[in-house]
């Protein structure tokens, strides 16, 4: 008889494995067009890590000289609500380094555990070359992120990311809210938004 921890457990892999696969396939979209829109080399930064199911390709594609790793992790709690699959913001942490393992002892990538604002207003104005944006995707969250990257990503890099939703109804439409807004500021510009692969990339004016 299989006892009910059983059951749950092999859930959760079948969870994990069906998220890797799922994974996967938006990787497989998203490298051409993250390596025709990020410039390769430089200092860049994955904001919003989860399981680290994108940093291998950041590196991979993208060649940094240096790429910090941020997300809170188990600063959040012990779990993500949200999540599919293991829920364990410390597995979602130790899957990270796993998958970075090579990179971390090289010094190539950076692993800060810390909530993404902290992170950027400990840097120097214009330490970075590009970022990658995948945390919260809630309005008011993106807004402070973009007030500091227009900072701390120098003039005419780019700031890229996730979860391009133009349709208002859509609950991640803050990301495309507040880039258009920063747009209009004359503060970024946008070279490249697509709903259909939810990618979108700016250049800091």
């Amino acid at each position: 008889m299989v006892q009910p921890k059983q059951t749950i457990r092999q859930f959760v892999r079948r969870s994990e494995t069906i998220q890797g696969a799922y994974e996967r396939h938006k990787n497989s979209r998203r490298r051409d067009v993250l390596i025709s829109l990020i410039p390769p080399g430089g200092v860049g930064a994955e904001l919003g890590v989860h399981k680290g199911h994108l940093t291998p390709g950041l590196i991979e594609w993208l060649k940094p000289e240096t790429l910090y790793v941020v997300d809170p992790w188990y600063l959040l709690g012990p779990t993500w609500d949200w999540a599919g699959g293991d829920k364990s913001t410390v597995n979602g942490l130790a899957t990270t380094v796993r998958r970075i393992r090579s990179a971390l002892e090289t010094g190539q990538a950076k692993l800060v555990v810390d909530d993404d604002l902290e992170f950027l207003s400990g840097l120097a104005d214009g330490a970075l070359d590009w970022v990658y944006l995948d945390s919260s995707h809630m309005y008011e969250h993106t807004m402070q992120e973009l007030e500091l990257l227009v900072r701390k990503v120098k003039k005419g890099g780019v700031i890229a990311g996730d979860d391009w939703q133009p349709d208002p109804e859509n609950r991640h439409h803050g990301v495309c809210k507040a880039v258009r807004e920063f747009e209009a500021a004359d503060r970024l510009e946008i070279f490249y938004a697509d709903s259909g692969n939810h990618q979108w990339a700016t250049r800091v004016v």
